[in-house]
């Protein structure tokens, strides 16, 4: 289409807007010009363009779109950033677009709508009233993020995303690429080295964000595509947006763009070096090494940045400062000369910890985005496992308080499964397979201690760090069946109870698969029937924490971004858990034959029952579709009749394996969030490859004696 055709069809939708003879408005053809989403044609007063009364002028001026290649008439957004709709003609009804939440988000309404991501069309009569009628689009596709892919952050990070899903083609997909800006390490003379580039195919890696960035690269080029493209010759790239979006695009196709579509905003040609290792850090770190007679300041703590890209975080420089503060208050005490560390934990780069005998102990505050050991985990990642048992406790508390306040304890069912955890770490068998007899009965000790912090007498020894602990003595109303259970287990009469807390063994069990081997014999499965037969009898409520466990497994896993509808379906591919395949069929987002449209179950479909099937089933429905969405997928998991403080408990576990301990909500409001961190972390080294448990020097057995 050329601007005179698209000019042809503006104006005959202003001559039936303001009638056939108006001479009021007019195109101004001077400031037609091409976009990626077709023609812009801007329009305004006749008395201002061709007369000059600047008190005629509309403003601010009202501008049309026709879409390319099928020439619709659509108004403008009045707003940057807003989205083009079709063009209402006086007399007829208007179809509303529906349009996707997530391209609405996206910052891209520049590109114009895609049809896959129009849901549908909604009525509006002649007289702008709504009608009855809808239509749904054939051609829908759902969003990346709708399907539990990682959320981008950016706008180079929904241009991939949106291309690997379909809603932009290859065209549309480059005319966005020049507008953006991508991430390049380099060395300290300025220039990119050679291992930026694919040494294959000589593509220069190119980074969406500075978190994708890999180990070492300390220095880095902020440079926007259009500038990019002017070096001699213009480099073909790898687009990294993370593991889950990337893409190849050559230096022609850039260029050819450019040539039609010239970035218009001010260039970005940046060379970076990151605080952590700038000169400012240094000096930054002598001084608060001074400040409390620290005779040598730390080393900048570039490791740390490191770590957590390890896990697709990006330390802030306010943490990076933080880091400084904390390592060098950790020193100071290192020198054992009576120093005591600062009252104000936060703002010095650390935050509680518990010692060997359930004392104070601070530790270094690494944000939940690396663990401070810097292991970076042989299967299971620390940030899974420590988001798992954050979100476990959040959503508990969540259900069992509606809303959370401030100081909110840890609830029952956290309760347990810290002292089950603990059980299972103290169990000699990590070391010396040969007595693997020897997990349940660690892990059934375990949940005595939990039995005694509630003043009721257990058989044997009461000793461990966790036990001592004051705030896990905090009065809590666990279920009555489940505590039963627990009183018959103490009076060595296992397997008592049914029901759902039968579902509480799957977290645990799955961490005892973090190394080489298959940690107990047949599997996190068979670990998990251990764990919960301990006080469930019933092969169901066996069979569900199992299938839970196998899930939690795969979720904890360090380097993929799994999404855990997609990863339940899977389980049960080939005719596995065919006791369960009704049950998670049912929880899951699908696609109904007669709609392009998933349908998303809701917790509350699966009524109020409080056995393993159905919390299994509600906690699942409230997480899928929500992946992305933790507040959301937390508020779904307790609007239902049923147990509301397990399945929240359950849906935050599986939400915290995904989203971590930083992508988690209302965290603060967690009195013992600390305390659950701690004893995660210890329990993620303690079934890692590189276990401290095989270190005589460690202290382990100090802080985990065996059970």
């Amino acid at each position: 289409m050329e601007a005179a055709e698209a000019v042809a069809r503006v104006e005959d939708w202003l001559r039936a807007v303001h009638g056939p003879d108006q001479r009021t408005v007019r195109v101004d053809t001077d400031k037609v010009r091409r976009v990626p989403e077709g023609w812009s044609v801007p329009y305004n007063a006749v008395a201002f363009l061709d007369g000059g009364d600047a008190g005629k002028e509309i403003f601010p001026p009202p501008n049309m779109v026709v879409r390319e290649p099928d020439g619709q008439v659509r108004q403008a957004a009045p707003h940057p950033g807003g989205l083009s709709i079709p063009a209402r003609w006086p007399g007829q009804e208007h179809w509303k677009e529906l349009v996707d939440q997530e391209f609405r988000d996206s910052g891209l309404s520049h590109l114009g709508v895609p049809l896959a991501a129009i849901g549908g069309w909604r009525q509006v009569l002649p007289d702008g009233t709504d009608g009855t009628e809808q239509r749904e689009n054939p051609d829908y596709r759902p969003g990346p993020v709708r399907l539990g892919r990682e959320r981008p952050r950016n706008a180079l990070e929904y241009l991939l995303a949106f291309h690997d899903a379909g809603w932009l083609d290859r065209e549309r997909f480059l005319i966005g690429l020049v507008s953006t800006e991508v991430f390049i390490p380099i060395g300290e003379n300025d220039r990119v080295p050679r291992t930026a580039y694919d040494q294959r195919e000589h593509r220069l890696l190119s980074y969406s964000d500075p978190r994708h960035l890999p180990e070492h690269a300390h220095r880095w080029w902020h440079v926007d595509l259009a500038t990019l493209m002017k070096q001699e010759p213009a480099p073909n790239l790898n687009l990294d947006g993370g593991p889950q979006y990337r893409q190849q695009v050559s230096a022609a196709e850039l260029t050819a763009v450019l040539a039609t579509y010239p970035r218009y905003r001010q260039p970005v040609d940046k060379k970076i070096t990151g605080l952590a290792a700038s000169e400012e850090l240094r000096t930054f770190a002598a001084e608060a090494a001074a400040k409390i007679a620290l005779p040598t300041p730390v080393s900048p703590p570039m490791h740390a940045v490191d770590w957590a890209r390890r896990n697709g975080y990006e330390l802030t420089d306010e943490e990076i400062r933080l880091t400084v503060l904390g390592r060098t208050w950790r020193e100071r005490l290192r020198l054992d000369d009576g120093a005591r560390w600062p009252v104000d934990l936060e703002s010095n780069g650390l935050q509680p910890g518990y010692g060997d005998g359930g004392e104070a102990a601070p530790r270094l505050n690494t944000f939940g985005k690396y663990f401070d050991k810097g292991n970076p985990g042989f299967k299971h990642g620390w940030h899974r496992v420590t988001g798992a048992f954050a979100g476990f406790a959040l959503g508990e508390a969540l259900g069992i308080h509606g809303r959370l306040g401030e100081d909110v304890p840890l609830g029952p069912l956290t309760q347990q499964l810290l002292f089950l955890t603990e059980g299972i770490i103290r169990s000699p068998h990590r070391e010396d397979p040969q007595q693997e007899g020897q997990f349940t009965v660690a892990a059934a000790r375990g949940l005595l201690r939990w039995l005694h912090t509630r003043g009721e007498p257990v058989p044997g020894e009461v000793d461990g760090w966790l036990v001592r602990v004051p705030e896990l003595r905090a009065v809590t109303e666990p279920d009555a069946g489940e505590l039963a259970a627990v009183r018959e287990l103490a009076r060595e009469n296992p397997g008592t109870g049914s029901g759902a807390g039968a579902l509480l063994a799957a977290l645990p069990a799955a961490l005892t698969n973090g190394y080489a081997g298959e940690g107990i014999t047949g599997g996190v499965a068979e670990a998990a029937r251990r764990l919960a037969g301990l006080t469930h009898g019933s092969e169901p409520d066996l069979e569900a924490a199992a299938f839970l466990a196998t899930l939690f497994d795969q979720l904890l896993t360090s380097n993929k971004v799994c999404p855990p509808v997609t990863a339940a379906r899977g389980l049960c591919a080939d005719d596995a858990w065919p006791g369960l395949r009704r049950t998670v069929d049912g929880a899951l987002m699908r696609l109904e034959p007669q709609s392009k449209i998933p349908f998303v179950p809701k917790p509350s479909d699966f009524g109020s029952g409080t056995d393993s099937d159905t919390v299994l089933a509600q906690a699942l429905s409230a997480v899928t579709g929500h992946e992305n969405y933790p507040e959301q997928a937390l508020r779904r998991s307790i609007d239902h009749g049923g147990r509301r403080p397990l399945t929240g408990a359950l849906a935050g576990a599986l939400i915290g394996a995904r989203v971590g301990l930083p992508g988690l909500p209302w965290l603060s409001s967690l009195r013992s969030r600390y305390l659950v961190e701690n004893l995660a972390s210890d329990a993620f080294w303690h079934f890692d490859q590189f276990s401290p448990v095989f270190e005589s020097t460690s202290g382990w057995a100090r802080r985990y004696p065996r059970s």
